[in-house]
């Protein structure tokens, strides 16, 4: 099973297999589940999208 990395918003990992989405925002590159984007966006519009991206790139996660 191949994985794509975390979800920003949720933490899960992400695989290839799922509706994901990967988007440049900033500096950093985020791995969202389609479906935590769309919620994330509906919940809180773009900031928070890009405020999710921003902190997932400066988690250090156990592989």
């Amino acid at each position: 099973m191949l994985y794509q990395g975390y979800c920003a918003r949720c933490g899960r990992r992400v695989r290839t297999e799922e509706n994901w989405f990967k988007g440049k925002i900033w500096a950093s590159t985020a791995v969202f589940h389609w479906a935590c984007l769309i919620a994330l966006m509906k919940e809180h519009g773009e900031a928070a999208a890009e405020d999710a991206a921003w902190k997932a790139s400066r988690v250090t996660r156990e592989q």
